[in-house]
Protein backbone atom coordinates (compact mmCIF):
# COMPACT_ATOMS: atom_id res chain seq x y z
CA UNK A 1 0.00 0.00 0.00
CA UNK A 2 1.46 3.35 -0.45
CA UNK A 3 0.31 6.03 2.61
CA UNK A 4 0.69 9.63 2.44
CA UNK A 5 0.77 11.72 5.35
CA UNK A 6 0.39 15.37 5.11
CA UNK A 7 0.97 17.84 8.13
CA UNK A 8 0.78 20.84 8.58
CA UNK A 9 4.22 22.14 10.09
CA UNK A 10 7.31 20.46 11.22
CA UNK A 11 6.52 18.43 13.59
CA UNK A 12 3.05 17.76 13.37
CA UNK A 13 3.47 14.20 11.97
CA UNK A 14 5.72 13.24 14.72
CA UNK A 15 3.61 14.16 17.50
CA UNK A 16 -0.30 12.84 15.92
CA UNK A 17 1.37 10.48 13.39
CA UNK A 18 4.23 8.95 13.94
CA UNK A 19 3.39 5.84 16.04
CA UNK A 20 0.63 4.37 13.12
CA UNK A 21 3.10 5.16 10.01
CA UNK A 22 6.19 3.35 11.56
CA UNK A 23 3.51 -0.06 12.11
CA UNK A 24 2.89 0.93 8.22
CA UNK A 25 6.30 1.10 7.15
CA UNK A 26 7.32 -2.27 9.29
CA UNK A 27 4.72 -4.28 7.39
CA UNK A 28 6.17 -3.21 4.17
CA UNK A 29 3.76 -0.28 2.91
CA UNK A 30 5.31 2.84 0.96
CA UNK A 31 5.25 5.76 3.29
CA UNK A 32 5.34 9.25 1.71
CA UNK A 33 5.27 12.31 4.64
CA UNK A 34 4.60 16.40 3.13
CA UNK A 35 4.57 19.20 5.53
CA UNK A 36 2.40 22.19 4.24
CA UNK A 37 3.89 24.87 5.47
CA UNK A 38 7.31 26.31 6.44
CA UNK A 39 6.77 26.78 10.31
CA UNK A 40 8.63 30.08 10.85
CA UNK A 41 5.80 31.33 13.03
CA UNK A 42 7.27 28.46 15.82
CA UNK A 43 9.65 30.94 17.28
CA UNK A 44 11.23 34.32 18.27
CA UNK A 45 14.20 33.92 16.13
CA UNK A 46 15.19 34.97 12.43
CA UNK A 47 12.43 33.71 10.44
CA UNK A 48 14.46 32.35 7.87
CA UNK A 49 17.17 30.70 10.29
CA UNK A 50 14.19 29.44 11.89
CA UNK A 51 12.59 27.28 8.85
CA UNK A 52 16.09 26.10 7.83
CA UNK A 53 16.13 24.58 11.55
CA UNK A 54 12.93 23.11 11.53
CA UNK A 55 13.16 21.66 8.05
CA UNK A 56 16.34 19.83 9.52
CA UNK A 57 14.47 18.38 12.92
CA UNK A 58 12.01 17.26 10.90
CA UNK A 59 14.11 15.47 8.32
CA UNK A 60 16.12 13.73 11.49
CA UNK A 61 12.63 13.37 13.31
CA UNK A 62 11.53 11.58 10.29
CA UNK A 63 14.01 9.35 9.32
CA UNK A 64 12.82 6.03 10.18
CA UNK A 65 9.94 7.02 8.24
CA UNK A 66 11.07 8.69 4.94
CA UNK A 67 12.14 11.90 3.82
CA UNK A 68 9.60 14.87 3.93
CA UNK A 69 7.90 17.22 0.91
CA UNK A 70 7.40 20.76 2.12
CA UNK A 71 5.37 22.80 0.06
CA UNK A 72 6.85 25.83 2.20
CA UNK A 73 3.74 27.59 2.34
CA UNK A 74 3.65 30.92 5.21
CA UNK A 75 2.84 29.59 7.97
CA UNK A 76 -0.37 30.87 9.84
CA UNK A 77 -1.75 31.64 6.29
CA UNK A 78 -2.81 27.87 5.17
CA UNK A 79 -5.53 28.02 3.08
CA UNK A 80 -5.77 31.77 1.67
CA UNK A 81 -4.21 31.12 -1.75
CA UNK A 82 -6.27 29.12 -3.78
CA UNK A 83 -2.58 27.88 -5.12
CA UNK A 84 -2.50 25.54 -1.95
CA UNK A 85 -5.12 23.57 -2.71
CA UNK A 86 -4.22 23.28 -5.86
CA UNK A 87 -0.51 22.23 -5.54
CA UNK A 88 -1.48 20.11 -2.71
CA UNK A 89 -3.82 18.08 -5.34
CA UNK A 90 -1.40 17.98 -7.89
CA UNK A 91 1.28 16.55 -5.20
CA UNK A 92 -1.79 13.66 -3.94
CA UNK A 93 -2.55 12.71 -7.51
CA UNK A 94 0.95 12.91 -8.95
CA UNK A 95 1.51 10.01 -5.62
CA UNK A 96 -1.91 7.87 -6.16
CA UNK A 97 -1.77 6.72 -2.43
CA UNK A 98 -4.37 4.04 -1.18
CA UNK A 99 -4.84 6.12 1.53
CA UNK A 100 -3.78 9.57 3.25
CA UNK A 101 -3.51 10.66 6.96
CA UNK A 102 -3.68 14.28 8.06
CA UNK A 103 -5.54 16.67 10.71
CA UNK A 104 -8.60 16.97 11.79
CA UNK A 105 -11.27 19.25 11.21
CA UNK A 106 -11.64 20.80 14.36
CA UNK A 107 -8.57 20.64 15.48
CA UNK A 108 -7.41 23.70 17.44
CA UNK A 109 -5.04 25.32 14.79
CA UNK A 110 -6.40 27.25 11.83
CA UNK A 111 -3.75 25.64 9.75
CA UNK A 112 -4.77 21.99 11.26
CA UNK A 113 -8.46 22.71 9.95
CA UNK A 114 -7.45 24.46 6.41
CA UNK A 115 -5.31 21.56 5.51
CA UNK A 116 -7.96 18.93 7.01
CA UNK A 117 -10.57 20.96 4.20
CA UNK A 118 -8.13 20.88 1.55
CA UNK A 119 -6.71 17.61 1.57
CA UNK A 120 -10.62 16.49 1.83
CA UNK A 121 -11.67 18.52 -0.96
CA UNK A 122 -8.71 17.72 -3.05
CA UNK A 123 -9.01 13.80 -2.60
CA UNK A 124 -12.72 13.86 -3.59
CA UNK A 125 -14.36 10.37 -3.55
CA UNK A 126 -11.29 9.08 -5.07
CA UNK A 127 -9.04 8.14 -2.35
CA UNK A 128 -10.22 7.47 2.21
CA UNK A 129 -8.79 10.55 4.07
CA UNK A 130 -7.98 9.17 7.92
CA UNK A 131 -7.91 12.28 10.64
CA UNK A 132 -5.37 12.13 14.10
CA UNK A 133 -6.18 13.40 17.32
CA UNK A 134 -7.02 16.82 17.76
CA UNK A 135 -4.70 18.72 20.47
CA UNK A 136 -6.10 17.02 23.66
CA UNK A 137 -8.63 15.05 22.36
CA UNK A 138 -10.83 18.06 21.96
CA UNK A 139 -13.99 17.83 19.74
CA UNK A 140 -12.65 14.00 18.87
CA UNK A 141 -14.18 11.05 18.72
CA UNK A 142 -12.27 8.14 17.40
CA UNK A 143 -13.25 5.15 14.83
CA UNK A 144 -10.15 3.63 15.49
CA UNK A 145 -7.61 2.76 18.30
CA UNK A 146 -4.07 1.78 16.83
CA UNK A 147 -2.07 0.22 19.38
CA UNK A 148 1.65 1.76 19.05
CA UNK A 149 3.35 0.65 22.64
CA UNK A 150 6.10 -1.42 20.38
CA UNK A 151 7.15 2.01 18.33
CA UNK A 152 6.48 4.36 21.28
CA UNK A 153 9.89 4.86 22.47
CA UNK A 154 10.71 5.50 18.50
CA UNK A 155 7.81 8.22 18.67
CA UNK A 156 9.32 9.33 21.73
CA UNK A 157 12.79 9.84 19.85
CA UNK A 158 11.41 11.79 16.94
CA UNK A 159 9.27 14.14 18.88
CA UNK A 160 12.53 15.25 20.88
CA UNK A 161 14.73 16.09 17.01
CA UNK A 162 12.72 19.78 17.81
CA UNK A 163 15.18 21.38 19.78
CA UNK A 164 13.68 24.90 18.27
CA UNK A 165 10.00 23.56 20.04
CA UNK A 166 11.19 22.82 23.45
CA UNK A 167 10.45 19.06 23.00
CA UNK A 168 10.19 18.01 26.22
CA UNK A 169 6.62 19.50 26.57
CA UNK A 170 5.33 17.76 23.51
CA UNK A 171 6.46 14.55 24.88
CA UNK A 172 4.93 14.74 28.20
CA UNK A 173 1.57 15.39 25.50
CA UNK A 174 2.39 12.15 23.95
CA UNK A 175 3.11 10.28 26.84
CA UNK A 176 -0.39 11.38 28.23
CA UNK A 177 -2.45 11.39 25.07
CA UNK A 178 -1.59 8.31 24.17
CA UNK A 179 -1.44 6.11 27.15
CA UNK A 180 -5.14 7.90 27.81
CA UNK A 181 -5.95 6.35 24.59
CA UNK A 182 -4.50 2.50 25.48
CA UNK A 183 -6.63 2.72 28.97
CA UNK A 184 -9.90 3.73 27.13
CA UNK A 185 -9.03 -0.04 25.34
CA UNK A 186 -8.18 -1.23 29.09
CA UNK A 187 -4.67 -2.10 28.16
CA UNK A 188 -2.42 -2.04 30.47
CA UNK A 189 -0.53 0.79 32.39
CA UNK A 190 2.61 1.46 30.43
CA UNK A 191 0.65 0.59 26.77
CA UNK A 192 0.12 3.64 24.27
CA UNK A 193 -2.69 3.97 21.38
CA UNK A 194 -3.10 6.24 19.05
CA UNK A 195 -6.45 6.91 18.07
CA UNK A 196 -8.19 8.07 14.42
CA UNK A 197 -11.27 8.76 12.66
CA UNK A 198 -12.78 7.94 9.75
CA UNK A 199 -16.07 9.50 8.29
CA UNK A 200 -17.59 6.84 6.48
CA UNK A 201 -18.85 7.86 2.46
CA UNK A 202 -19.22 5.73 -0.68
CA UNK A 203 -17.47 4.11 -2.23
CA UNK A 204 -15.26 3.74 1.33
CA UNK A 205 -17.96 2.26 3.62
CA UNK A 206 -15.18 1.02 5.77
CA UNK A 207 -11.05 0.80 5.87
CA UNK A 208 -10.11 -1.46 8.85
CA UNK A 209 -8.71 -3.69 6.84
CA UNK A 210 -5.90 -1.33 5.74
CA UNK A 211 -4.84 -0.23 9.03
CA UNK A 212 -2.39 -2.05 11.75
CA UNK A 213 -4.52 -3.89 14.92
CA UNK A 214 -6.17 -2.46 17.78
CA UNK A 215 -5.48 -2.65 21.10
CA UNK A 216 -6.44 -6.58 22.25
CA UNK A 217 -9.58 -5.75 24.11
CA UNK A 218 -9.68 -6.77 27.71
CA UNK A 219 -12.63 -7.86 29.70
CA UNK A 220 -13.33 -5.71 32.96
CA UNK A 221 -13.49 -7.77 35.79
CA UNK A 222 -12.75 -6.40 39.60
CA UNK A 223 -11.76 -10.04 40.70
CA UNK A 224 -9.29 -10.65 37.75
CA UNK A 225 -7.41 -7.40 36.87
CA UNK A 226 -5.88 -8.39 33.22
CA UNK A 227 -5.91 -4.68 32.19
CA UNK A 228 -6.09 -0.99 33.32
CA UNK A 229 -9.09 -1.74 35.18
Amino acid sequence: MKILAIGAHPDDIEIFMFGLLKLFKNRGDSIYLAIATDGSLGGAKDKNKLIQKRMLETKKGLIELGVPYSFSFPDGSLGSDILHLKTIKEYIFSIKPDLIITHHKKDYHSDHRALAQIVTTASSHYIPVLFCETMMGLNFRPTYFIDITKVFAMKRKAVLSHISQKPKRFVKLIELMNSYRSAQCNSPEGTFAECYYFSRSFPFSDIANLLPPSPILKPFDIKNQVGFL
